[in-house]
Order: C-alpha cells, then structure tokens, then sequence
C-alpha cells in the first residue's frame, strides 16, 4: 500500500481535540446524568441526584476527551484490539482518579467528613462498574464504526481502480499515427511525444488514487503538448494558473486531463479553424477549483457523446467516494461555451 494511503487509514478514536465532538459528548454525558438521577425514582432528591451526577460525569467526560485528545494518535497507531485495551484501562484509570480527588475534595469542604468506609467503597465501586459498562458500549460502538470505515473505503478504493480503468484514451491511434509521421521529420519531437503518451499511461494503470496538484498539471501539460503537434494551430489553449495553489496537495490522479482532452475531442476537434481551450485553477472558499471551457457549434450545443458522459460521471463519481458531499462537480452550458468546473476541498476530511 502506498505510504500516503495508509496514513489517511481511519482511526479507531474520534477526534476529541475538535470542538464539535466534546460539544457532542457534553450533550449525551447530560442525557446520561439525566438517566442516572431518574433511577431511583424518589422525586425529592431528583434535582439533588442530577446536579450531583451531572458535575461528575462533565468533569469525568472532559478529562477523559482531553487525555483521548492527547493520546488519539499513539493509540491509534496500535493494532485495533490492543488499541481498545489501553484505552479502556486509561478510561478506568481516570474514573479512578477522579473518585479519589472527589472524596479528598469533599472531605476539605466537609461533603464526606463523617462518610461510613462500607459508603466509600460503594461510591468507588459504583462509578468503577458504570464506567465499565459505558465504556465497553462506546469502544465497541468505535470499533463498529472503524470496521465500517474500513470496508468503505475498501469498496470506494476498489470502485475507483475500476473507474480510472475506464478513461478512454481515445487519442492512442492518432497519437501514435503523429509520431510514426513525425519520426522522418523531426525525430526529437516523435521522442518526446513517445515519453509524453508513457507517462499519460504510466499514470492512468498506476496502482495510487491519488497524486500531486503539480503532477496532474504536469499530465495534462503532456497531453496537451501531443494534441498539439496534431491539431497545430487548430489547438489554442489559455492556461491561467493562480500563484497561490498549493501545488503539493493530494488530488485523485487523472481528475483535470480527462476533462481538457473532452474539451479538445468534443469542442476544438470538430471545427474546422479549432478553438480555445481555456484552463483556470484557483482557490474558492477553502476550496480548489478546476475550470475547463471549450467552444461548441453556431447553435451553442455541444453533441452529448457518451463517452463525454462516461469520463465525466467517472470523475464525478470518485470525487464522491473521495470527498462526499465536500466535493462539487458542475457543468455549464452557454451560447457559443460550454464549461466543466470541479471543486476539490484543500482540507481532507478526517474521521
């Protein structure tokens, strides 16, 4: 497995070091205090119960996310039952530890001066055994939860090694008809285009989903450089590249040369004087965004091929299996253009 794909594996732990899950956890621990109070059913000491349980419980809850946050990654690191293991003894551990300060604090402030011995141990032993029992229903609810996530990303992994298999490189024969032609005349041009149709390739049978901004850009540079000596002057392209893209973040390989060689295929080719290819990459709201335009007929309609669908759903879809609902992909029609845009989120989302 490729160094970068094992280290976006899930975790087992949840990230406790984002706000929006200790606010989560906040939520069910109160819900739980609120059970807790309510089981022994005496409804004169229900709001004494809860305010008690519920102090309680928040501090436990937060001490337990703060050590989870600090320990995620170790733990993680660990094979999954011995992940569970340690972190259930961490989770004891801290239900210990704060029983004894509980009592040592109550003490000071005179809560639990005269409390029996056979009280204490009941108090510890009470909060031990309802830690167990809803730590064991947690971890396993994560391990459940990482299990699935392994196995989604299992099915998206082997999905879109099946959709790269179905870009269609329908520039072979006419790629390789411009070298043989090239080869008589101009023998370093035939070269390059040969290293060029490799690496186009070379990247479409690789094993990874994912490579660089920079070498996509790289990839359809080559492409574009074998349309070139093709079409001639027929083939115009306007490449406008913003100076701060992050050129080193992960995109899914092959995600902007199949939509500039559709362009060419579908909206220069059939012309006779050809047409611009126009390329736009910038930043949008935490967000890459790929553009590609091309022109269409007189009537500002560009024949719906299927292969043109086959390429874009491909993409579409992997950057739903990539991405989800953080990922957009657009199409756009107007008079005389016709315009594809992508939008790849900077920030990948991490379970």
């Amino acid at each position: 497995m490729e160094k970068s794909e094992s280290a976006n594996q899930p975790g087992l732990l949840p990230n406790f070091c984002a706000v929006g899950n200790v606010f989560m956890l906040a939520i069910l621990v109160e819900l739980l205090a609120v059970v807790l109070a309510l089981a022994p059913g005496d409804r004169n000491t229900f709001w004494e119960q809860l305010a008690m349980t519920s102090m309680f419980a928040q501090w436990l809850a937060l001490l337990n996310a703060a050590l989870l946050c600090i320990w995620r990654q170790r733990l993680n690191a660990l094979p999954v039952v011995r992940g569970l293991v340690l972190t259930f003894i961490l989770l004891m551990f801290t239900t210990l530890i704060l029983s004894y300060a509980v009592i040592i604090i109550g003490r000071m402030v005179g809560f639990y001066a005269f409390a029996a011995p056979d009280w204490l141990q009941f108090f510890y032993l009470r909060n031990l055994a309802t830690g167990a029992v809803v730590y064991a229903v947690v971890l396993r609810y994560f391990y459940i939860q990482h299990q699935w996530q392994l196995q989604i990303r299992a099915q998206s992994h082997a999905q879109i090694q099946a959709l790269k298999a179905r870009i269609r490189p329908h520039f072979l024969f006419n790629s390789m008809n411009t070298i043989a032609s090239l080869i008589s005349i101009d023998a370093g041009k035939a070269e390059r285009a040969v290293e060029d149709l490799a690496e186009l390739f070379r990247a479409s049978l690789r094993e990874k989903t994912e490579h660089s901004l920079e070498e996509e850009f790289a990839l359809t540079r080559s492409y574009l450089d074998i349309e070139k000596l093709r079409l001639g002057e027929r083939l115009q392209v306007d490449w406008q590249q913003a100076a701060d893209l992050p050129l080193d973040m992960e995109i899914p390989g092959l995600c902007l040369q199949p939509l500039v060689e559709n362009a060419i295929y579908h909206g220069v080719e059939p012309m006779a004087e050809g047409g611009l290819i126009g390329i736009a990459a910038q930043i949008e709201i935490y967000r890459l965004c790929l553009v590609v335009t091309n022109p269409t007929n007189a009537s500002g309609r560009m024949k719906a091929h299927k292969s043109n669908h086959m390429a874009q759903d491909n993409i579409r879809q992997r950057l739903a299996l990539m991405y989800g609902a953080d990922a957009a992909f657009e199409s756009r029609q107007d008079a005389g253009h016709y315009s594809v845009t992508i939008k790849i989120p900077l920030v990948t989302h991490q379970p």
